[in-house]
């Protein structure tokens, strides 16, 4: 499960500098959860977003360890800052607490990444799989989707995540560089470079997906 542990790490990195997710603003998360914040919080939990996704999780803590709220924003990014620290037992109870709540598609799409990087990709799929139900124009949990799909095998479905997630985010840069892997790993090469071609992607990345596709083929049985 080597290879699956680093894919979602690049996952962690698209959502940290924000290439693959829509960013919501705090005023729009409240009004979607019916939370009342003051001025002041909201202001500052958009703080710890823009830190999140400059890379500095460990200045996000503190700074969420600075505000005094018990909102479920507040929960949520305490959850995906700590999985992206590599804190997934820490993460996981909170994003459990979470499944009851407005923020039921986040929890699940978080618990769906913990569960891949613990190398239990069917929970992985069924959590992920939850995650779009609720969630289904989020580009970054369709891509995620996509590429437990497509490491199980079923490279339909993921082909079919992957544009999706191209079409809701024409940035979705992540989900451009899986379709070429998805596209290597059915030996369609030809539509794999046009398609590099066409999203401006140079060669040393090309050559390096083709050899990540190469892999991922061995692995699989």
């Amino acid at each position: 499960m080597k290879l699956w542990f680093l894919i979602l790490i690049l996952s962690l990195l698209s959502a940290c500098t924000g290439m693959n997710e829509p960013r919501r603003t705090s005023s729009q998360a409240n009004q979607h959860c019916g939370e009342a914040e003051d001025a002041d919080t909201a202001m500052r939990l958009d703080v710890v977003r823009k830190v999140m996704e400059q890379g500095r999780l460990y200045a996000a803590l503190a700074h969420l360890d600075d505000i005094d709220t018990a909102s479920l924003q507040a929960a949520y990014l305490r959850a995906d800052i700590l999985r992206q620290s590599d804190r997934s037992a820490e993460a996981r109870p909170i994003y459990e607490s979470l499944l009851d709540t407005c923020l039921e598609g986040e929890a699940h799409h978080g618990l769906g990444l913990i569960a891949g990087r613990n190398g239990q990709l069917n929970h992985a799929v069924s959590e992920l799989a939850r995650a779009v139900d609720l969630l289904p124009v989020n580009p970054r949990v369709r891509n995620d989707y996509g590429y437990a799909l497509l490491l199980k095998g079923d490279s339909v479905a993921a082909q079919h995540e992957f544009l999706t997630a191209i079409e809701l985010d024409p940035e979705a840069t992540l989900a451009e560089t899986n379709l070429v892997i998805l596209l290597y790993m059915n030996g369609d090469q030809q539509k794999a470079e046009a398609f590099a071609r066409r999203v401006k992607m140079d060669q040393q990345t090309l050559a390096d997906l083709q050899q990540q596709a190469a892999e991922l083929s061995r692995a699989q049985p």
